[in-house]
Parts: C-alpha cells; structure tokens; sequence
C-alpha cells in the first residue's frame, strides 16, 4: 500500500472490493472518470482506483460486518489491504490489557465506558474524531490525561446533539483515574483500527459487567425482536416516530430500525423516514442508548424527562422499570402517547395482569385498548428470574373488545441459566396473536370471560378453558372414564357455584417479620410464653407435623398466634403445602414464610373445605402462576386473596367433604393391602427359592 507505483488487476480489485468481477466491468464502462488502465485491456494503478472508490459509498444491505454507515469501497480496499500485510491482532484484547492504567478491575464498566465513546467517535462522527485526535498532546501528566477523557465525552454528546441534555461532567469516566498520560495516547491509537464488529463487542462486554449488580437490566435480543415483531401488519402512511419512554440501553427503537430495513417487516409500502425520541432519568444510559440508535442507522431526539410529541407516537415500544405499582402509569403513558392509528408494545411483569386493584385493567378492556398480552419464560434475562408479558396497546376505541391471551413460557431453548428466543420462536408467537380463533397456545376472551376473571390479564389462566364441550359434558366423561375400576358416590351435573376471592372470606395474614422472629427465638431461653413456630417443613399432607419445632417467646406476638381452623399456605420457594391447624397447635406461631388464613364466618365457609380447595391440583397450579418469580418464587398474601373459589352452602361442602373422604379412605385401605403384597413379595421369594418352604399346590398364572 505504501507504494505508490502499486498497480491491481480487475479481478483483484473486486476481490478486494468484495464485489464481483462483473461490478468492476459496470464502474469502467459506466463512468467516465473512472482510471484508466496503464496499457490497454491491462491492470490499472491502485492509488488511483482507491481515490476514484472512496467516492463510491457501500449500500446499506451490502456492508460488512466491521463497516459503519458511510463506508466507502475505498475504504473497504484499505482494510482488506492492511490485513494482508499485517498478522491478524485482536485490538479489543489490547485495549483490555490497558484497562490496569486506568483503576483496573474496580472501575472496568467505566472504563469500557470509555472505550465505547471513543469508538463511536472513530466510526460515526469523523470530524469530531479528527478534532480529538489532532488535540493531543505528543506527552502529558495525569491531570491532562483526565481532562483529555472528559472531553470525549463532552465530544459524543455534541455528536449526539444533546450536550444540554446529556451531562459529560459526572458520565462513568469521569471516575477513571489515570496513571500517566502515554496510555491514553495508546488507547486512542488503538481505537483507531476498531469497526463496527468491536463496537457491538464493547457493548456486550459493558452490558455483561453493569448487570452483574442486578441494578441494570437491559432487553435481551430475543425479548426486543418478539415486541417489534408484534407490530408487523401494522400499516405505515409515511414517516415514523418510534418513542421509548426507558430507553435503557436503545435496545428497542434500534430493533425496529434494523427491521424496518426488511421490507417483510412492515405492511404496505416501506415507511418513510424513521424518527426517534428516547428518554432516560440516568444520563449514562441515555448516552449509550443514543450511540447504539447512531450506531443503528437513525439519531435519536434525547431527554430525561417524559415529554413525547403533541402529535403522538406511531409506536411506542418500551421496557420500564417494575415494582412498587408503578405498572398502571407507565400503562397509561404509554397509550396516551399513540397517533389514533398507533400501538405501544409494553413489557410489564407477570403481576402487572393480576395484582392489586383491576381498575386500570379494566379501563384498557372496556375501552378496547387492549389488543394481547403474550406470557414469556420466567428465565429470559441475565440477571432476574422475574416473569414478564407483553402488552399490545392501541388509543382507546370506547368499546370493550376481545383480548388475544398466548402462553408462550415453554417456547425457546435453554442456554445455561436463561432461555433464548429464536427466529422460529418469535414467528410462532406472531402467528399465534394474529390467529382468528384459538391456537396451539393462545386464547381469545370476550370481555365478558375477561369480567367473570375479576379483570385477570394473566394468560395462562385463560388456557384452561373447553370450547368444544359445556363443563358439565367434560365433567361426566371425565369421571366416567375413570370409574371403571370402582365405584363412585351418585352424582348429576350441575352449573357450577358461584365464585367469590377468599379475601372476602377469609383475613390472609402474613407470618412472623423475619426480625420479629429472630428475636423471639433468641429469648425462648427466657422466662415467657414460650411456644414451638411452625416453619413450611412441617405441613405434611394437610397436617402439621412439628415434633421438631423450633421455640420462641410468643409475649409480644399475640396478633399472629395461630388458632384452630386456621389455613397455613407456604408463600415462599417451593409452594404448595397447606395445612389445618388443629387444637394442638392453637396459640403456636407461624414461621415468616407462611401465610395464615383465617375463616371470617365458619357458617360460610368450613376451613376443611377451604384447606380442600386449595390442595386440588388446578387451584395448585393457578396460585403458582400468579407467583413472582425473582431469586426465588414467592406470593403475597394480596394476590392469593384475589383467587376465586367456587362456594357452596356449608351443607354442601360438608357432603363433598364425606364424598371426598371416602375416596381417601379407600386408597388408604388400597394403600395399605399394596404395602403388605410388597413386604411379602421378596420373603416368599427367598424362602421359596431357597427351598425353606414348599408350595402345597400347584400354582398356575
């Protein structure tokens, strides 16, 4: 390359130029200016060619991996030039190396911070990577190195046209403290031989680092490409205004973009220009976001604070933050922030579609905002087990309309710990909230099935129902084919009763505080009222079983003192042990990791058939899904005082109680005659076989 007398044949140039011979042919024939050979039919001067190529930008569908927007084929000629002169170097592993120079492991997110807004200087704003280059310094101290750090970022934020929003002063390498000025020049030399390739790489690396803590968490791939992948269909009249309201890394807005490109990813004709507006309160992510969207292809209008355009959103796409009830109003921004024609794709948590009040609920059913709501595997991120669904959204068309509920929590594969979507996945779960009448794994509710829930927006509730048969058909066939063998007690069918949420009958009260709890152990050694605590170990088979329970001062705990008939339920970990308690157990206290139901009106209700109910397989099950999944499964005492149980008449709970009970005494006494036949199996066996004993008939099979 340093020759400048270098020639190159046609077919080396579209070697090099990674195109194909017959392109080169089109560029000679075609433009005049393009260089002549240096002898008829003949090579031609690679200077030359590469000045005429660096005119020559590469198409958006035809750009290499390492190659930014912008690239030319000249440029692409020098990079394949250089890595036929030079051994193959992994430049991101040397920057790696210098990370010592700069605090090392303890600040290595804020030095990877770093690296990615050199690198976006480097391949997105080459003016402003010129003014950093030419301002360095050939030598320098400490001090200079630190101010040389914050004008990079000072510089990406004006490549970002958001200095006013953005704050450099406080951005992740402002804490980097380095040790002398010469590594500095290092890094910023080595930058300059990075792509678009090791930008990606950089970022991945940062992402694995900051959701190490748990206090980051950006969308994983296969999340962000089922939420675009849910808009395809919707028609597109011109320009797009993509908003995310927690923008967080711009995983989301970047999405679209990369799929917009697809024409199969929209309806109609390809939409005009895409516009972007990503907010973040944390102005570290929202740099980040904003260079990723760059990166992308579309810069993004940047703010911290919610302010989307008077106009509306054509979509908003988003992945707020969960907890402390803050799902409704991110909800309702989100619709309130759509054109008339547009749609929000929301991720929320699994609670969001049946914690705490319904009103909201409600209002997205009953004023047809609600199109589906998609149910993920609870495993998808790096650094949460928290479950998480998807929200189709529209403006409200002030008329209650059915609702598209898909399971899709046994698609993907695992990898390790989490679970990965992949294109078959995502395909599968637009087919299914796309179908006209029920899929595989999705479900479509009327308002009124919706209504009868209580409002539930939980899909996996909606799986459990027939539509080919009433319940009373599925009942009798059910149960016909399994009496063959014995008898059961005389039935009819009957209508079902009616449904009413345990809070309504009974107060769901919380265990022990852990602190409360610890404390009264400590003082069982003490004078006191010291009674054995119930932990979830010792609910056995409806039972308590607590010959080894531990002791605790119960003094100033009267309030959560257990008293017959009440209902213990464990609440955390592995659920589904429930227990009544007896007289034995009166005054005991329960463990932290219980719940505690007590029976408002033993007229109402019996606390066998309550501790029945909630033993039954479904009911086992419905709790489990409306479980929050984090490091460890658990309920709250609101959302199991949500459940609905069927309630009859204290009469007739008492006689499916006996009914019930009968058939638990019977496989009792079956229980008991299979214990014997297997004790005596192997006795007979061996003295038989040994010939201590000799059969006296014959016997035949």
């Amino acid at each position: 390359m340093s020759d400048s007398n270098a020639t190159v044949s046609q077919a080396r140039l579209a070697q090099l130029a990674g195109v194909a011979r017959a392109a080169v042919t089109q560029w000679r024939n075609r433009y005049a200016d393009f260089p002549a050979p240096i002898v008829a039919g003949g090579d031609l001067r690679l200077a030359d060619v590469i000045t005429w190529l660096d005119t020559r930008p590469v198409p958006a569908n035809r750009r290499e991996s390492d190659e930014a927007v912008g690239a030319t084929y000249g440029g692409r000629v020098r990079r394949h030039l250089r890595a036929a002169e030079e051994p193959a170097r992994d430049r991101v592993k040397e920057l790696g190396a210098l990370s010592t120079e700069f605090g090392g492991g303890v600040l290595w997110a804020e030095y990877l911070y770093l690296l990615l807004c050199l690198t976006f200087l480097r391949l997105y704003d080459n003016d402003r990577w010129s003014q950093l280059v030419n301002s360095v310094p050939p030598n320098g101290d400490p001090i200079m190195a630190q101010r040389l750090l914050r004008r990079v970022v000072a510089l990406a934020d004006e490549s970002l046209a958001a200095p006013d929003v953005l704050r450099a002063s406080d951005a992740p390498p402002s804490r980097l403290r380095p040790r002398a000025f010469e590594p500095i020049r290092k890094v910023i030399a080595l930058v300059a031989g990075l792509g678009p390739a090791d930008f990606a790489r950089l970022r991945a690396a940062y992402l694995r680092q900051v959701s190490i803590s748990g206090e980051v968490i950006s969308t994983p791939e296969g999340v962000a490409r089922t939420m675009v992948a849910l808009l395809a269909g919707t028609p597109v009249d011109g320009g797009v205004l993509i908003y995310d309201p927690f923008a967080r890394f711009g995983e989301l807005p970047a999405e679209f973009i990369r799929a917009a490109g697809d024409l199969a990813a929209m309806a109609g004709d390809t939409p005009g220009a895409v516009l972007v507006r990503a907010e973040h309160p944390d102005t570290g992510e929202l740099r980040l976001a904003g260079m990723w969207l760059m990166a992308s292809g579309t810069p993004a209008e940047l703010a911290v604070t919610p302010a989307p355009t008077p106009a509306g959103a054509t979509f908003v796409l988003t992945n707020p933050p969960f907890g402390k009830h803050v799902e409704d109003k991110w909800l309702r921004h989100c619709v309130d922030s759509l054109t008339e024609e547009g749609r929000a794709v929301v991720l929320m948590p699994y609670s969001a579609g049946f914690a705490g009040k319904a009103t909201m609920r409600r209002e997205l059913v009953d004023q047809g905002a609600l199109i589906a709501v998609v149910a993920l595997p609870a495993r998808m991120f790096s650094n949460t087990r928290v479950g998480v669904c998807i929200w189709l959204l529209r403006r409200p068309t002030r008329r209650p309309a059915a609702v598209r509920f898909v399971d899709a929590r046994r698609r993907g594969r695992a990898r390790g710990l989490h679970v990965e979507f992949g294109a078959t996945d995502v395909a599968s779960i637009v087919a299914a909230v796309t179908a006209e009448d029920q899929d595989e794994f999705s479900v479509l509710a009327t308002p009124e099935d919706i209504q009868a829930r209580g409002y539930s927006l939980h899909p996996p509730e909606y799986q459990e129902r027939m539509f080919t048969r009433s319940l009373a058909d599925v009942a009798r066939a059910e149960l016909e084919a399994l009496s063959t063998d014995f008898e059961l007690p005389s039935y009819t069918t009957g209508g079902g009763w009616p449904g009413r949420p345990l809070n309504e009958l009974c107060h769901v009260r919380n265990g022990v505080p852990h602190r409360s709890l610890i404390g009264a152990v400590a003082r069982a050694g003490t004078a006191g009222v010291i009674v054995p605590v119930v932990h979830p170990r010792h609910l056995r088979s409806g039972l308590i079983e607590a010959a080894n329970a531990p002791m605790a001062d119960a003094a100033s705990l009267e309030q959560y003192r257990l008293r017959t008939g009440d209902v213990l339920w464990v609440r955390t970990g592995a659920m589904g042990q429930a227990a009544l308690v007896g007289e034995p157990e009166s005054g005991w206290l329960p463990h932290t990791n219980l719940l505690r139901l007590c029976v408002i009106d033993p007229e109402v209700l019996d606390p066998v058939y309550l501790l029945a109910f909630l033993l039954q397989p479904a009911v086992l099950a419905r709790i489990r899904e409306r479980s929050i999944r984090s490091v460890t499964t658990s309920i709250s005492k609101g959302v199991l005082g949500e459940l609905v149980m069927p309630l009859p008449p204290l009469a007739a709970q008492r006689e499916i109680l006996a009914a019930v009970t009968v058939l638990d005494d019977h496989a009792a006494s079956l229980q008991r005659r299979l214990n014997a036949v297997r004790a005596a199996r192997p006795v007979l066996g061996q003295h038989l076989i040994d010939g201590t004993v000799v059969l006296t008939e014959r016997q035949t099979l």
